[in-house]
């Protein structure tokens, strides 16, 4: 080798390391070096039974719950509605056992990279999590941004962005923390769940609509409901079956409405009726608050659910600007369905739940929206 070959040689290598120590810096832009190893909130672990309160605040939402001397969580700033005991668990636990594992940038203006800009005004992403004492005084608060997935196939750790509030350092935890500010975070989110499949009737009443009507037919009723329209010859067109030219029966016991479609109207989904009762059967909440006394009732829907097991249960709907509020404002059980009326009852009593949208469209269906003209 020419000591020319020699000396271009070791530029190109030169150049090589120039180039990859560029692109590391621009690839970790927030990083100082410097290791931690301290824990997030120092003592918690110990002290984890002194946390009577937890907010938790992401620009416009709010969430604020609190322990009560027997140790239930409940959702202060909802009423008092029961939280899940054990997602409070998990955040306390997880705050508790994170550690400081690797420093990032103490600039601000770079914050919004980590999502750990201020969690106050509208549109935040950070979160800002105080936990509280008996006093209502924060015990210790930290600022939690984005998450970090560990690196497949290297030695890049996963954890969480945070800072303290009043200390400009960022840092990565190593423990991947959850602190939503929704209140439905919190809580059991289902309202409403019942196996569709033994729904016996479902009525619904929506002002300036005349009521539908669901049933479902005993078996034995439905059985000869077929062999008469198999005999009026309102059965699809007849198949071979077995050397022998047959009319195929309806599946009996399904779900059917009572007295509609009128005349020259046919239904748009011939599965419209148990479509209904599905949507019915599994409601989740996206927010809870006291049910009003005396309730509202104007733009009330009513829906009223009968199980073939003896549960039955009342249900209204209102609007209220973009939202809908569902109230379960009765619900008995006989029998085997005696326990499960009483468990719905005391999550639900005295409650109003804020539903999704696209739930109170698929429960609060006009007879416009599922009716056609029999030749379209």
């Amino acid at each position: 080798m020419t000591p020319k070959s020699f000396v271009n040689l070791g530029a190109v290598a030169l150049l090589s390391a120039l180039l990859a120590i560029v692109a590391f810096a621009a690839n970790n832009p927030w990083s100082t070096g410097r290791s931690g190893g301290e824990k997030l909130m120092p003592g918690l672990a110990d002290t984890i039974r002194q946390v009577a309160g937890l907010e938790v605040r992401q620009g416009e939402e709010s969430v604020v719950l609190e322990r009560s001397a027997d140790g239930r969580w409940s959702l202060k700033s909802r009423g008092g509605y029961p939280a899940d005991a054990a997602k409070v668990r998990a955040l306390l636990v997880g705050l508790g056992q994170a550690e400081l594992v690797e420093a990032k940038t103490s600039k601000t203006d770079r914050y919004g990279a980590l999502e750990l800009e201020d969690p106050e005004p509208k549109g935040a992403k950070s979160r800002l999590v105080r936990l509280l004492g008996a006093d209502g005084k924060a015990i210790s608060e930290v600022v939690l941004g984005k998450k970090r997935f560990a690196g497949y196939g290297s030695n890049q750790p996963g954890g969480t962005y945070v800072r303290r509030p009043g200390n400009p350092q960022a840092w990565l935890a190593n423990i991947e923390v959850d602190a939503p500010a929704g209140a439905k975070d919190w809580v059991k989110t289902a309202v409403l769940s019942l196996d569709s499949t033994k729904i016996a009737r479902i009525s619904i009443e929506i002002p300036g609509e005349q009521p539908l009507k669901i049933e479902r037919p005993a078996p034995a009723a439905a059985a000869k409901d077929a062999k008469q329209d198999a005999k009026d010859g309102k059965l699809p067109e007849s198949v071979k079956a077995g050397g022998k030219t047959v009319s195929p029966a309806p599946e009996p016991g399904k779900l059917a409405f009572v007295a509609f479609p009128s005349e020259g109207k046919k239904l748009k989904d011939a599965a419209a009726a148990e479509s209904l009762a599905r949507a019915i059967a599994s409601i989740d909440l996206e927010d809870v608050r006291k049910l009003a006394t005396p309730p509202a009732v104007d733009g009330v829907s009513l829906f009223r659910v009968e199980s073939t097991d003896g549960l039955k249960a009342t249900l209204r709907v209102r609007k209220e600007g973009d939202a809908h509020w569902l109230a379960v404002t009765g619900i008995t059980g006989e029998g085997d369905a005696k326990k499960s009326a009483e468990e719905i009852a005391g999550r639900t009593q005295g409650w109003e739940f804020r539903i999704p949208s696209s739930k109170a469209e698929a429960i609060l269906k006009k007879r416009s929206d599922l009716v056609e003209a029999a030749g379209s």
